[in-house]
């Protein structure tokens, strides 16, 4: 099935839109009366937007992927946040296009009796609602999505949105499990073509990872994303990812092409100086080092959830219950990860001499730690949750950047979060007050 045209670039996406509605209620203009199956595919492809957008942007230069290049996106380097130029486009797409969307095929599924594609609108919706609340902290959701019902919706606590995603994705699972439904997905699921048993596993695996997300605030967390893994995905067939093709080209290559104003970060290329995948990763033409050819090419997929974040997520939960087989673990995801992005052309005897000397584990737990998360911040290039596993864990370690210093930023670290985008300042009369600053630590960074 060809995927629709209408991907918007990160950066452009900004200048594209004129609306100066309350983002978080717009009506986006969804027929209700479209089919489950003509609604997936966008709904699909607006997730893959959202994580691909400025939001992967912004965190990649706050995790030191990315330093800007021009005008535009340098003060992101100096930690200054434009709340509306920047932050605007990405409530949009969260609000405007992928949640609204979502809802509305969950809505429709449940009342058509098709639990098979509501499992697969709340699993999505439960990824977007917890990238959200990792970006924001506390965000709208249960009195958002009305419409003119309500142009001032409450703020949800990142507390209860995080118990809110375990909930979908619990649903989610029993509803992919149904023996019965009046329609489900096919060709028109642009991510696993109505697989549902690799549907069930992506759930298992996002449950994962949202509960590592709150392992300062919860005991619990690392044994109850161990047992979420047990049914996660297996296989790296299983990926939950976004493929592009000749009519729709991958958003960071399109990037890359019509907004060049990002370079590699010096130090994720000292990070990646003799690892078998530095070619993959970067491109280095005329002496500016780009986003390599696997992430940035022009059909190069989006991963969603992965095989590879499923070991990552595995080896750190063990680490934390004190629980044997990490060092596989560990070593599973980042020969998966390398055999990926190098086509497997990298021999094993290579791939064996990089993890004997980069990824043995010593038996300090904190050490440990740092040398899983270190690797996995090399396998989450281009995503969000390279800078949400640094703000939650303190890993990899990265030192602020020279001219992080202020108003905006007073203490110069690296930004904990992003800032409410200024249509919420000025439209929504429950925007929390104070507004927060970039330092401002939400519910579980805390």
């Amino acid at each position: 099935m060809k995927h629709s045209s209408y991907l918007i670039l990160a950066c452009c996406l900004a200048l594209a839109t004129g609306c100066e509605l309350q983002e978080t209620n717009i009506d986006p203009n969804v027929p209700v009366d479209v089919p489950l199956q003509t609604l997936l595919p966008p709904a699909e492809q607006s997730v893959a937007n959202f994580l691909s957008g400025d939001a992967a942007v912004i965190a990649g230069i706050f995790s030191q992927y990315f330093v800007g290049f021009d005008a535009l996106v340098q003060p992101l380097d100096r930690y200054v946040v434009d709340n509306d130029f920047f932050m605007r486009p990405i409530w949009q797409d969260l609000y405007a296009t992928s949640l609204v969307t979502l809802d509305l095929i969950v809505e429709k599924a449940e009342t058509q009796q098709s639990p098979h594609y509501a499992g697969v609108g709340k699993t999505l919706l439960a990824l977007c609602l917890g990238a959200a609340s990792s970006l924001w902290g506390d965000i709208p959701y249960s009195e958002a999505l009305q419409g003119d019902e309500n142009l001032n919706p409450a703020y949800d606590s990142q507390e209860i949105v995080y118990q809110e995603v375990q909930r979908l994705l619990e649903e989610a699972i029993v509803d992919l499990s149904a023996e019965e439904s009046v329609f489900s997905p096919g060709d028109d699921d642009l991510l696993l073509g109505g697989n549902l048993e690799r549907w069930k596993k992506a759930a298992s695996t996002l449950k994962a990872r949202f509960y590592l997300h709150i392992v300062k605030r919860s005991p619990s967390a690392a044994e109850q994303a161990l047992n979420a893994l047990a049914e996660g995905i297996d296989d790296p067939a299983g990926d939950l990812r976004y493929t592009y093709n000749a009519q729709e080209f991958n958003p960071w290559f399109r990037y890359q092409q019509s907004t060049p104003n990002i370079r590699i970060d010096p130090l994720f290329r000292d990070l990646v100086d003799d690892d078998p995948r530095e070619g993959a990763l970067i491109k280095v033409t005329f002496g500016e080092a780009r986003i390599g050819p696997f992430y940035a090419s022009e059909t190069s997929p989006l991963f969603l959830i992965s095989y590879v974040e499923a070991r990552f997520l595995e080896a750190e939960a063990l680490l934390r219950t004190a629980k044997p087989g990490a060092q596989q673990a560990l070593d599973e995801a980042v020969r998966t990860h390398i055999d990926l992005v190098t086509g497997g052309e990298t021999p094993p005897a290579e791939i064996d001499d990089y993890l004997a000397a980069n990824v043995q584990l010593t038996g300090s737990l904190e050490e440990d730690l740092q040398i899983v998360l270190t690797q996995k911040h090399i396998a989450s290039f281009t995503t969000i949750e390279g800078w949400t596993d640094f703000r939650r864990t303190g890993y990899p370690i990265l030192p602020p950047n020279a001219d992080g210093l202020n108003p905006q930023n007073p203490n110069g670290e690296i930004p904990r979060r992003f800032p409410y985008p200024l249509s919420e300042e000025l439209f929504n009369a429950q925007v929390p007050t104070p507004l927060p600053g970039l330092q401002d630590r939400f519910w579980w960074d805390q």
